[in-house]
């Protein structure tokens, strides 16, 4: 009885996941351009535009870059940076792309991927650009860090080196997600909820609440009120609408979605994405769709087939 019972345990806890040391090595080449530009200062700027022109427009006379290399602040930042992931970069970049390699074989993955320095531009902490993908490093300083002191506290606490993992997948989804000219709000929920689903599969060791970059409290409250938000939706005829104003109200980053109600106190924003994901799960549990049969099915079909009405 006993080993029957470690054994129904242990079945009850294993992932249906296989883990990283488990996949094919995916090789690719991290390069630290912020060392090369504002570290390594003896390096002639034009040896830099011959090794990475993608990175100097042609429009940008040389002295703006000259400048820029030496500039105080920026060096300040830079040495910032120059902390975070000492170790581990190599490693949680390798898993994300080792997972995607394994549940996307037919993908070319990225060759290179290069960090640098974006003036903490976090409307794009990670990009993939089709060989490449780029990570601003200095958008995972902490939420806490002084060099983002005026940065609204909502987009601080996002500013933390634990979402390195769902940035870089965030970037690579869109090689995955068919585009469609729907602009619904339903359609727009659920294509938010596909890319979710696809951190379950490249990233699946993270907590639940870090692939959509909630806190904790944030997604305990999206659990609590997830019945509250759907019948607000439904009852205000929401789901097939194309009023843009949805998307700023419940898709996009924000302090709080706008319910204009008392779901407003204490909600997380971007509250219709996480509604999506709740769709797409309910989705593949009840049709048990693999992740690439779930990416093709269209909105309606996940909404009517899913079943869902928490």
């Amino acid at each position: 009885m006993l080993f029957g019972l470690i054994l129904f345990i242990s079945g009850c806890t294993s992932s249906s996941h296989p883990t990283p040391q488990e996949l094919p090595d995916v090789p690719f080449e991290i390069i630290r351009f912020e060392r090369l530009f504002f570290g390594d200062l003896d390096t002639p700027l034009d040896q830099l535009k011959l090794q990475y022109p993608y990175f100097f427009p042609a429009q940008t006379p040389d002295l703006v870059w000259e400048e820029k290399r030496t500039d105080s602040l920026q060096q300040v930042l830079f040495g910032a940076t120059q902390t975070l992931f000492k170790n581990d970069l190599k490693q949680r970049t390798s898993n994300v792309l080792r997972y995607a390699n394994h549940y996307f074989p037919e993908d070319n993955l990225p060759k290179k991927v290069i960090t640098l320095l974006t003036d903490v531009d976090y409307s794009l902490r990670a990009v993939d650009a089709d060989s490449l993908l780029l990570i601003s490093i200095d958008t995972y300083l902490g939420e806490s860090h002084p060099l983002y002191e005026g940065i609204p506290l909502y987009i601080k606490n996002i500013l933390i080196p634990a979402h390195l993992e769902s940035e870089l997948i965030d970037a690579l989804s869109d090689r995955y997600i068919s585009k469609t000219n729907s602009r619904s709000f339903l359609n727009r929920m659920v294509t938010h909820g596909k890319r979710l689903l696809i951190h379950d599969y490249l990233a699946p060791d993270l907590m639940a609440h870090q692939h959509i970059q909630y806190a904790q409290n944030q997604w305990d409250w999206s659990i609590t009120h997830e019945s509250d938000v759907w019948r607000y939706f439904v009852d205000n005829e929401l789901l097939f609408s194309t009023d843009e104003s949805l998307r700023f109200r419940f898709l996009k980053q924000s302090p709080y979605s706008k319910f204009y109600s008392y779901l407003d106190e204490n909600s997380p924003g971007r509250i219709g994405q996480w509604i999506g994901y709740r769709m797409v799960k309910a989705y593949q549990k009840r049709t048990g769709a693999s992740l690439q049969e779930v990416l093709a099915v269209n909105a309606q079909e996940i909404l009517k087939k899913s079943r869902y009405n928490p």
